[in-house]
């Protein structure tokens, strides 16, 4: 019974999240063709301000601090 985690920005609509884990059901349906029955999927959503990509914290690159 496979689980699913994801975990994205906060932000989505009721309605669009629904569909993102319908969206997620199928597409693992037909790669490992698993019963949606028994595929599980759980959403871990994150404030925007609390998720750094490729080293931008809040749209601003990171810059390395001197230590010693």
């Amino acid at each position: 019974m496979p689980f699913i985690e994801c975990h994205i920005a906060a932000g989505l609509t009721p309605a669009r999240r629904e569909q993102l884990m319908r969206d997620i059901i199928q597409v693992t349906h037909d790669a490992i063709g698993s019963d949606p029955k028994i595929i599980n999927v759980i959403l871990h959503e994150h404030p925007r301000e609390n998720i750094s990509i490729s080293s931008r914290i809040n749209g601003e690159e990171f810059k390395a601090q001197k230590t010693g």
